[in-house]
């Protein structure tokens, strides 16, 4: 034989343990504190019992065999039945037999109840197959209902379905709020009552004012006074620069962060509280301004290394003019042949906005020419001479006294 053990945690009224049998589908429970375990026991149809069980007993090896003693664990009555696995009164499960020696060892109270409950409980009805008592009906419903609905006989009953919700008022300031009910298992529309006005639904808006709204379930039905305070509002409209923040404190319902900069141009609305009034502001991005360039130029011998590099929140390209020509690059090495060139770098983004930097280049000259004879002093060797040349090394530099003021020649890299 198979049995099964289904375990259901339910609050129920009984003090200690209690083993319940209906010998009409032969369906067990043992109820314990805030516990359910339900199994099936077998016992004579017709038994009719209210006891406890007082006692276990255990198999003894005996010498004298011709003394027959029981060779499985009873558990005993106080009116002399036995609940064991087998040839006994009730024969229950092994599991549940362990469980309810356990019990009796430790002298906790176990009730013993054994009739006959003609009733079938479901989901959303209870049914009733047999004429049975008011008593009766009551008696057995209490143990799985925390409320015992009102079964009045023979029939099916359906249950009235109750719903457990707690009720959340968010309050906006000028704009009213809403009152709104979340519910712990599956949602179910609630009418709420204010000024002779129904709304169904799960949740109501509520203008800035006091109010006394009545919410009706399936089940109870629940009055609350609101008082939504009423503020100034007023619109401002502005112009926000691209990748800036805002110093003051802002709420911004699509989820923009106070301290966040404004990465996106486009339209934004923020509120702030200021003064027992609420500020809704109409914040327009822009980008106005051109991006940041810097260019770079190094001198390698009769080639010069340019570079140009910009910064801006907005997509930008950057190119340069070298004596008018463009060129469509952002670095590169350009071999220059004359001695002096004018270099402009632009920065262009994608709203038109332009930066400008402009460089005139002269080629290093290798010899200085005095207007008269200069005494110089290279190394610590002096020379008389209206002509100075000379040539640097690369990472090498020199420093040359020239009437007592003391230049530094490096060479460029």
């Amino acid at each position: 034989m198979k049995w099964s053990i289904v375990l259901l945690i339910v609050s129920c009224h009984c003090l200690g343990a209690q083993l319940l049998i209906n010998t009409f589908d032969m369906s067990a429970y043992l109820f314990t504190d805030g516990e359910r375990l339900q199994f099936k026991a077998h016992c004579p149809v017709d038994m009719r019992l209210m006891d406890e069980i007082v006692d276990l007993y255990e198999p003894v090896n005996l010498t004298v065999r011709y003394i027959p003693m029981p060779d499985v664990p009873l558990l005993i009555s106080q009116q002399g039945f036995t609940i064991a696995t087998k040839m006994a009164d009730i024969v229950i499960p092994e599991e549940m037999f362990v469980r309810l020696s356990e019990m009796v060892k430790s002298n906790q109270k176990v009730t013993l109840v054994v009739d006959r409950y003609p009733i079938e409980i479901y989901p959303d009805r209870i049914r009733v197959v047999e004429p049975v008592g008011k008593e009766k009906i009551e008696f057995f419903l209490s143990h799985f209902f925390e409320k015992v609905p009102k079964v009045l006989g023979i029939g099916e009953h359906k249950l009235q379905k109750v719903s457990t919700y707690q009720l959340v008022v968010s309050c906006f300031p000028g704009l009213g709020g809403i009152l709104m009910a979340i519910f712990e298992d599956e949602p179910s529309d609630l009418t709420f009552i204010e000024a002779e006005r129904q709304t169904k639904g799960l949740c109501i808006a509520l203008p800035p004012g006091e109010h006394t709204v009545e919410i009706v379930s399936s089940s109870d039905a629940t009055q609350l006074t609101l008082n939504l305070p009423d503020w100034t509002v007023r619109l401002e409209s502005e112009e926000v620069e691209l990748g800036t923040t805002r110093e003051e404190t802002l709420f911004f319902p699509s989820g923009l962060q106070p301290d966040e900069r404004f990465l996106y141009p486009g339209r934004y609305v923020a509120l702030q509280f200021h003064d027992g009034g609420l500020i809704v502001r109409d914040l327009r991005v822009k980008d106005t301004l051109p991006p940041k360039l810097t260019m770079s130029v190094r001198w390698l011998d009769s080639m010069c290394q340019i570079q140009l590099d910009g910064e801006d929140f907005s997509p930008f390209e950057t190119f340069f003019y070298v004596d008018g020509e463009k060129l469509n690059m952002q670095r590169g090495v350009l071999r220059l042949s004359s001695e002096k060139h004018i270099l402009i770098g632009v920065a262009r983004d994608t709203f038109e906005n332009v930066a400008y930097t402009i460089k005139i280049l002269e080629r290093p000259a290798e010899m200085l020419v005095f207007s008269q004879e200069k005494v110089i002093n290279v190394g610590g060797f002096r020379f008389s001479s209206p002509y100075l040349k000379w040539q640097v090394f690369d990472a090498s530099s020199i420093e040359v006294k020239v009437n007592e003021r003391t230049f530094r020649i490096e060479k460029d890299r």
